[in-house]
């Protein structure tokens, strides 16, 4: 009997809008609202990210994946990193699951290409710490 192979399930990128709130140089953070996309591209909820973002004012940024690729921004990731923290007026985090790592990636204003910060640990439950 011949084995199925792995190509037969997609590999999709996914994103997850993060909660928490920013402690000088830590960053708090929780995955919340998951959603899954294509091969190379996700999107989410932007309109509950918004509405989020105005209720509470903790959206601090996102975590994507990258399955087929490094744990960096792609250009897209950059243009979306930089138009969030314009509409939000506030530095964002943009996390990044690669196959190679998990990596933060800091976007202070509207010509950052993320500066790189330290994931210093992922939990259970979607809970992440990082570290400028």
């Amino acid at each position: 009997m011949a084995r199925a192979s792995k190509t037969l399930t997609p590999v999709v990128e996914q994103c997850w809008t993060l909660l928490g709130q920013r402690r000088g140089r830590i960053w708090l953070c929780r995955c919340v609202r998951r959603t899954s996309g294509e091969r190379a591209s996700v999107s989410f909820d932007g309109a509950w990210t918004l509405e989020r973002e105005e209720g509470y004012g903790d959206v601090i940024g996102f975590l994507n994946t990258h399955p087929d690729g490094p744990a960096t921004p792609s250009d897209r990731d950059v243009r979306t990193m930089r138009a969030w923290r314009r509409a939000f007026g506030k530095p964002l985090l943009c996390v990044i699951a690669g196959h190679d790592s998990l990596r933060g990636y800091r976007f202070d204003d509207d010509t950052s290409k993320g500066d790189q910060i330290s994931i210093a640990q992922a939990f259970p439950r979607g809970v992440l710490i990082g570290v400028d």
